[in-house]
């Protein structure tokens, strides 16, 4: 399982069961974090509550999807 670097992008792509789109900020509102490695759900204490939020979001999973620019450049820098 790959750790997820909080980059952001999987709230910036798409929104979670749990997400709302913003249309204006281009992803989900409750993004938060300025930067990448800084982002964070913002309802996260809200969502583990629920149920099934075990399975969806993939909190700390980490998307490790060859599609997320962000999370390589990341990575690469972290290697460094």
């Amino acid at each position: 399982m790959s750790k997820c670097v909080r980059s952001g992008y999987c709230c910036q792509q798409t929104v979670c069961p749990f997400g709302e789109w913003d249309d204006e900020a281009n992803q989900c509102k409750h993004l938060v974090g300025e930067n990448p490695g800084d982002f964070a759900c913002g309802i996260y204490d809200w969502i583990i509550q629920q149920p099934h939020a075990d399975f969806s979001p993939a909190f700390g999973a980490g998307c490790c999807s060859s599609l997320n620019p962000v999370r390589l450049k990341m990575l690469e820098k972290a290697k460094a």
